[in-house]
């Protein structure tokens, strides 16, 4: 029995060693475990942190190019309306500038038509007058014939005959003084009802003598088309800075875009 009591002590002994040696591995482990425990929380803790600081920078970056967006969605608006203001006042000013030429054009053809109706009749006087001063003088002439009086029986027939002559350039005369008055009156008064008829019916009057009116007209056309080749320089800037405007404004939203599918991947 006393050998019994002392294998069973010994086993006992031995079994609580066993149990004490399975008890501090197992207080190891479990110090380990709540190391590791510890360690991975941290990491998450870390993980989590970073993961929401990136997401704050995300979301900082999105708003920024959402406003930055915006702020060119309204400088394009802005620059829209100054050009359709700018295609306005330019067109208008073109309208304006064709109204002015053709106002001129007018008053060219007028003044152009009316110099040359009284440069005819200037000539028409003076061709008039010339006439008139050559029957004055065949009518002194007659004067100083009728002031000689050569022999009445030697020279009856042709004093006769010369004084018939003369008193046909005194008639002629007469007659001529008669048709300028006229012609002097016709010519103020054509004039005159040209004038009026050119400032109210205001209807063009072209005459022969027309190279002074081209020359206008061309030089006209000539300063339209420059006008012209400036507006589309104009145009074409606009457009190409319209056109810039456009693909940043789509290279914006295209980083909008991948920012936020990386953000959902």
């Amino acid at each position: 029995i006393s050998e019994f009591l002392r294998m069973f002590s010994a086993g006992f002994s031995e079994m609580r060693n066993e149990l004490q040696s399975q008890d501090a591995l197992w207080r190891r482990i479990q110090l380990e475990y709540q190391q590791m425990h510890a360690e991975l929380q941290k990491i998450r803790d870390y993980k989590d942190m970073q993961e929401m600081y990136q997401l704050e920078n995300k979301n900082t970056k999105l708003l920024l190019l959402a406003q930055s967006q915006e702020n060119q969605q309204e400088e394009l608006n802005e620059i829209r309306n100054c050009v359709y203001e700018e295609e306005q006042s330019h067109h208008s000013e073109k309208e304006r500038m064709k109204t002015e030429i053709s106002d001129l054009t007018e008053e060219l053809h007028q003044d152009i038509t009316i110099a040359t109706i009284m440069e005819k009749a200037s000539l028409l006087e003076r061709q008039l007058k010339t006439e008139l001063e050559i029957k004055d003088k065949l009518l002194a002439k007659h004067q100083v014939c009728k002031q000689a009086k050569p022999s009445i029986d030697l020279c009856n027939k042709q004093h006769g005959n010369f004084t018939t002559s003369i008193h046909k350039p005194e008639h002629e005369n007469v007659r001529l003084q008669s048709s300028l008055v006229k012609l002097q009156n016709d010519t103020k008064t054509s004039l005159l009802h040209r004038y009026l008829l050119l400032f109210t019916n205001h209807h063009f009057l072209f005459i022969a003598q027309s190279s002074p009116e081209m020359s206008f007209l061309a030089t006209a056309e000539k300063f339209l088309q420059e006008e012209e080749k400036h507006t589309r320089e104009f145009e074409e800037r606009l457009n190409l800075h319209l056109e810039e405007l456009q693909r940043h404004s789509e290279n914006t939203i295209q980083r909008y875009a991948r920012l936020q599918q990386s953000r959902h991947t």
